[in-house]
Protein backbone atom coordinates (compact mmCIF):
# COMPACT_ATOMS: atom_id res chain seq x y z
CA UNK A 1 0.00 0.00 0.00
CA UNK A 2 1.47 3.32 -1.03
CA UNK A 3 2.03 6.13 1.44
CA UNK A 4 -0.39 8.36 -0.48
CA UNK A 5 -3.19 5.84 0.08
CA UNK A 6 -2.64 5.95 3.84
CA UNK A 7 -2.16 9.70 4.18
CA UNK A 8 -5.42 11.41 5.14
CA UNK A 9 -7.23 8.09 5.33
CA UNK A 10 -9.80 9.32 7.87
CA UNK A 11 -10.82 12.21 5.63
CA UNK A 12 -10.95 10.04 2.52
CA UNK A 13 -12.81 7.05 4.02
CA UNK A 14 -14.80 9.04 6.58
CA UNK A 15 -15.96 8.35 10.11
CA UNK A 16 -17.47 6.26 11.58
CA UNK A 17 -15.65 3.38 9.94
CA UNK A 18 -15.46 -0.28 10.93
CA UNK A 19 -12.81 -2.90 10.23
CA UNK A 20 -13.87 -6.44 10.93
CA UNK A 21 -12.58 -9.94 10.71
CA UNK A 22 -14.32 -11.85 7.90
CA UNK A 23 -17.62 -12.97 9.53
CA UNK A 24 -18.06 -15.92 7.16
CA UNK A 25 -14.72 -17.41 8.19
CA UNK A 26 -15.30 -16.60 11.87
CA UNK A 27 -18.74 -18.26 12.02
CA UNK A 28 -17.70 -21.18 9.84
CA UNK A 29 -14.78 -21.89 12.17
CA UNK A 30 -17.02 -21.60 15.22
CA UNK A 31 -19.53 -23.99 13.63
CA UNK A 32 -16.90 -26.59 12.74
CA UNK A 33 -15.41 -26.35 16.24
CA UNK A 34 -18.84 -26.84 17.83
CA UNK A 35 -19.59 -29.81 15.54
CA UNK A 36 -16.21 -31.42 16.29
CA UNK A 37 -16.73 -30.90 20.01
CA UNK A 38 -20.24 -32.37 19.84
CA UNK A 39 -19.05 -35.35 17.83
CA UNK A 40 -16.24 -36.02 20.30
CA UNK A 41 -18.67 -35.94 23.22
CA UNK A 42 -21.01 -38.23 21.29
CA UNK A 43 -18.22 -40.76 20.60
CA UNK A 44 -17.17 -40.72 24.27
CA UNK A 45 -20.72 -41.13 25.64
CA UNK A 46 -22.23 -43.46 23.04
CA UNK A 47 -20.54 -46.60 24.29
CA UNK A 48 -18.41 -47.04 21.16
CA UNK A 49 -15.25 -46.97 23.24
CA UNK A 50 -14.74 -49.90 25.57
CA UNK A 51 -11.87 -51.57 27.39
CA UNK A 52 -11.08 -53.55 24.21
CA UNK A 53 -10.74 -50.42 22.02
CA UNK A 54 -7.18 -49.62 20.97
CA UNK A 55 -5.36 -46.82 22.75
CA UNK A 56 -5.32 -44.72 19.56
CA UNK A 57 -9.14 -44.68 19.34
CA UNK A 58 -9.36 -43.82 23.04
CA UNK A 59 -7.06 -40.82 22.67
CA UNK A 60 -8.36 -39.37 19.37
CA UNK A 61 -11.70 -38.04 20.74
CA UNK A 62 -9.88 -36.18 23.52
CA UNK A 63 -7.39 -34.74 21.03
CA UNK A 64 -10.20 -33.59 18.73
CA UNK A 65 -12.06 -32.17 21.74
CA UNK A 66 -8.98 -30.20 22.85
CA UNK A 67 -8.42 -28.75 19.36
CA UNK A 68 -12.12 -27.90 18.97
CA UNK A 69 -12.29 -26.13 22.36
CA UNK A 70 -9.08 -24.24 21.56
CA UNK A 71 -10.40 -23.07 18.19
CA UNK A 72 -13.82 -22.22 19.61
CA UNK A 73 -12.44 -20.13 22.48
CA UNK A 74 -9.85 -18.43 20.30
CA UNK A 75 -12.55 -17.27 17.88
CA UNK A 76 -14.82 -16.10 20.69
CA UNK A 77 -12.17 -14.21 22.65
CA UNK A 78 -10.05 -12.59 19.91
CA UNK A 79 -10.77 -9.21 18.35
CA UNK A 80 -13.76 -9.24 16.02
CA UNK A 81 -14.01 -5.61 14.91
CA UNK A 82 -12.47 -2.17 15.34
CA UNK A 83 -14.68 0.88 14.95
CA UNK A 84 -13.29 4.36 14.43
CA UNK A 85 -15.55 7.19 15.56
CA UNK A 86 -14.91 10.93 15.81
CA UNK A 87 -14.52 10.78 19.60
CA UNK A 88 -13.14 7.28 20.20
CA UNK A 89 -11.96 3.91 18.99
CA UNK A 90 -13.97 0.81 19.90
CA UNK A 91 -12.59 -2.73 20.09
CA UNK A 92 -15.15 -5.54 20.11
CA UNK A 93 -14.77 -9.29 20.65
CA UNK A 94 -17.64 -11.77 20.41
CA UNK A 95 -17.48 -12.91 24.06
CA UNK A 96 -15.70 -10.05 25.84
CA UNK A 97 -16.93 -6.63 26.86
CA UNK A 98 -16.41 -3.79 24.39
CA UNK A 99 -13.34 -1.60 25.00
CA UNK A 100 -13.84 2.09 24.25
CA UNK A 101 -10.85 4.44 24.26
CA UNK A 102 -11.25 8.15 23.55
CA UNK A 103 -8.55 9.81 21.47
CA UNK A 104 -7.51 12.04 24.38
CA UNK A 105 -6.95 9.00 26.65
CA UNK A 106 -4.38 7.42 24.32
CA UNK A 107 -0.77 7.91 25.43
CA UNK A 108 1.43 5.45 23.56
CA UNK A 109 1.32 2.89 20.75
CA UNK A 110 4.00 0.26 20.33
CA UNK A 111 4.76 -2.82 18.28
CA UNK A 112 5.68 -5.86 20.38
CA UNK A 113 7.19 -9.06 19.10
CA UNK A 114 7.34 -12.30 21.02
CA UNK A 115 5.36 -15.49 20.64
CA UNK A 116 2.88 -13.29 18.77
CA UNK A 117 3.28 -9.94 17.07
CA UNK A 118 0.87 -7.32 18.28
CA UNK A 119 0.18 -3.63 18.79
CA UNK A 120 -0.14 -2.37 22.36
CA UNK A 121 -2.05 0.79 23.12
CA UNK A 122 -1.34 2.51 26.44
CA UNK A 123 -4.10 4.74 27.72
CA UNK A 124 -5.34 6.31 30.90
CA UNK A 125 -9.00 5.91 31.80
CA UNK A 126 -10.53 7.23 35.04
CA UNK A 127 -7.07 7.93 36.44
CA UNK A 128 -5.95 4.32 35.88
CA UNK A 129 -3.24 3.36 33.37
CA UNK A 130 -4.39 0.55 31.10
CA UNK A 131 -3.12 -1.41 28.08
CA UNK A 132 -4.94 -2.94 25.15
CA UNK A 133 -3.24 -5.47 22.87
CA UNK A 134 -4.39 -6.57 19.44
CA UNK A 135 -2.76 -8.86 16.92
CA UNK A 136 -1.23 -7.49 13.73
CA UNK A 137 -2.94 -10.36 11.89
CA UNK A 138 -6.13 -8.32 11.89
CA UNK A 139 -7.16 -7.20 8.36
CA UNK A 140 -5.98 -3.76 7.12
CA UNK A 141 -3.52 -3.27 9.96
CA UNK A 142 -1.56 -0.52 8.16
CA UNK A 143 -4.74 1.51 7.71
CA UNK A 144 -5.68 0.96 11.35
CA UNK A 145 -2.38 2.09 12.90
CA UNK A 146 -2.16 5.08 10.53
CA UNK A 147 -5.75 6.05 11.40
CA UNK A 148 -4.96 5.89 15.11
CA UNK A 149 -1.91 8.09 14.57
CA UNK A 150 -3.93 10.55 12.50
CA UNK A 151 -6.78 10.82 15.03
CA UNK A 152 -4.46 10.93 18.07
CA UNK A 153 -1.32 12.74 16.86
CA UNK A 154 -0.21 13.41 20.44
CA UNK A 155 0.61 9.76 21.20
CA UNK A 156 4.12 8.45 21.51
CA UNK A 157 5.21 5.60 19.24
CA UNK A 158 8.18 3.25 19.25
CA UNK A 159 10.95 3.23 16.64
CA UNK A 160 9.32 0.56 14.48
CA UNK A 161 6.00 2.40 14.23
CA UNK A 162 7.83 5.67 13.64
CA UNK A 163 8.98 4.16 10.33
CA UNK A 164 5.58 2.66 9.47
CA UNK A 165 3.33 5.64 10.16
CA UNK A 166 2.92 7.86 7.10
CA UNK A 167 2.28 11.11 8.98
CA UNK A 168 5.38 10.59 11.11
CA UNK A 169 7.57 10.01 8.05
CA UNK A 170 6.15 13.06 6.28
CA UNK A 171 6.61 15.50 9.14
CA UNK A 172 9.68 13.95 10.77
CA UNK A 173 8.63 15.48 14.04
CA UNK A 174 11.00 15.19 16.98
CA UNK A 175 10.04 12.80 19.78
CA UNK A 176 7.97 14.37 22.52
CA UNK A 177 9.40 14.66 25.99
CA UNK A 178 8.13 11.94 28.33
CA UNK A 179 5.58 13.09 30.89
CA UNK A 180 7.08 14.08 34.20
CA UNK A 181 5.54 12.26 37.09
CA UNK A 182 6.38 11.96 40.72
CA UNK A 183 6.21 8.16 40.70
CA UNK A 184 9.42 7.63 38.67
CA UNK A 185 7.84 6.34 35.48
Amino acid sequence: MADTELSGINVRKGLPRTYRFNPFIRWLTLSFAALALGYSVYILTSGRISADTSLFYKIVPFLVMFLAINSFLKNLLTLDNIRFEAARIRFRCLARPVTNITWQELERMEFLEGKMRFIRLHYQQNGEKKKYDFSINFPNMLEIVNSIDELAPHIEVDAFLENVLVNRKATSRPPEAPPTGGDGE
